[in-house]
């Protein structure tokens, strides 16, 4: 069985006994049996994240230094510049800032580690979305590393990362999407395409504040929210993900399924309930990930960059398809996928206070088929959103050809593009088929 109920305080959806979220702290307290590679130390508190930031670095030795690693942009947003000089004014430890201007890329990334080697730094400590957090992590994972600067030699991995040598760091989300506050892996810039280094450990702690994100305008709301649906669904098909797993990351679907919709109707400026259901979703989704793999969808954006569209962008428009070519090879995947279908028409009983028995298989006498009411959920939605947000909503009105399509599927190919179930390479013609779909 797999079952999720509504937390008593916040009214969020959680998988029972494996996460507990106590609303007078913030803190989030997780069963390590469960999910060992989690942070050690989750906070989910709206206007939480400087107090708690500060008490972390207070705790450092005297003399300490610490970079801090920020979004050029989002830092001039009212909320996350506050932090940012609420940690500046601290006369200890002394905080270094790096801009990011919008890219991972290795420029950024040497200059971090050249700051972090000059100042002795204790911590890095990285504020800002998906590409900030992951240009953060790769500073904290390669500062120390021999041969650190040569960074294309970790994405190419002819260099491996020693987690022992890795700097510890601290994560301050302020999307609702990456998951990269979780993830092993920082995708970095290499060329046309994105690139992971990897292991990466898991930071020292997170702060997910959803005040945080209140300043993020509709459309980057939007793609970064997609990108978190895609993930908790792509986690919940995974072949590595065990039950525990798979109930929180379709926890995590449930509260960004009600975020998104409730996004869907919303204006240019969302509600604070919703920001703070699409970051308990997001936070969630962060979680599972950090225990399982993703699938098709995620394993065909590598070169997103050469066609103009961001990351969460491409992935919402394969995602419906490249799981609906998933669930119609694997009979696993499309039974877990007809769990989260049974949860999100559950959603429509609103006084129904929790979920109980999503079954964990099929009787044996029902026919495995395609989700095709959570398919065309997917489809209708994104659609919705994307257009809302002024966003390609297929491959063919990004400006791609049919050429390119080919192009794409011969390159994802050669690296490995995966299912979920099984954990095996796709075909040139399951991927085809995939970008066929979404042209």
């Amino acid at each position: 069985m797999i079952e999720i109920g509504r937390h008593c305080n916040s009214r969020f959806w959680v998988p029972p006994e494996l996460v507990e979220y106590d609303a007078l702290s913030g803190d989030v307290n997780l069963d390590r049996t469960a999910l060992p590679l989690s942070s050690e130390h989750i906070v989910f508190r709206r206007y939480g994240a400087l107090r708690r930031a500060v008490n972390a670095l207070n705790a450092l030795p005297t003399g300490s230094n610490v970079l801090a690693v920020v979004g050029a942009s989002s830092s001039k947003a009212p909320q996350i510049c506050s932090m940012i000089k609420g940690l500046q004014s601290m006369e200890e430890p002394r905080v270094r800032l790096l801009d990011v201007r919008g890219h991972a890329d290795h420029a950024i990334i040497r200059e971090g580690i050249d700051i972090a080697r000059k100042t002795d730094a204790a911590l890095v400590m990285a504020i800002g979305g998906g590409t900030t957090l992951d240009v953060g992590k790769a500073i904290a994972g390669l500062a120390l590393q021999d041969g650190g600067s040569d960074i294309a030699s970790f994405q190419l991995k002819k260099r491996s990362i020693n987690p022992k040598q890795a700097l510890p760091w601290i994560a301050v989300p302020t999307t609702s999407g990456t998951g990269s506050e979780s993830s092993n892996n920082a995708v970095v810039e290499l060329g046309e395409e994105k690139r992971s280094i990897r292991p990466i450990p898991p930071p020292f702690m997170i702060l997910a504040d959803p005040s945080l994100t209140d300043s993020l305008p509709f459309g980057p709301t939007v793609v970064s929210a997609i990108d978190a649906l895609a993930q908790s669904l792509e986690v919940f098909t995974s072949a590595g993900a065990p039950m525990g797993v798979q109930s929180v990351a379709l926890a995590a679907f449930l509260n960004l399924a009600e975020g998104l919709k409730a996004l869907s109707c919303a204006t240019e400026r969302p509600e604070s309930d919703v920001r703070d259901r699409l970051c308990w979703g997001s936070l969630l989704m962060g979680i599972a990930f950090a225990h399982a793999h993703l699938g098709l969808p995620h394993a065909l954006v590598h070169h997103c960059l050469r066609f103009g569209l961001s990351h969460g962008n491409m992935v919402g428009i394969l995602l419906a398809p490249g799981l609906e070519i998933q669930a119609a090879a694997d009979k696993e995947t499309a039974k877990r996928l007809c769990k989260a279908e049974q949860a999100l028409l559950a959603l429509d009983q609103d006084d129904a206070f929790e979920l109980e028995g999503i079954r964990e298989g099929m009787a044996s006498n029902e026919r495995c088929t395609v989700p095709d009411r959570l398919i065309e959920w997917l489809e209708d939605l994104i659609d919705q959103l994307f257009t809302a947000a002024d966003l390609p909503t297929s491959l063919g009105s990004a400006g791609l050809t049919r050429c390119d399509l080919d192009w794409i599927a011969s390159n994802e190919l050669e690296s490995g593009a995966s299912f979920g179930i099984p954990n095996r390479p796709a075909t040139y013609g399951e991927i085809m088929e995939v970008l066929e779909r979404a042209f």
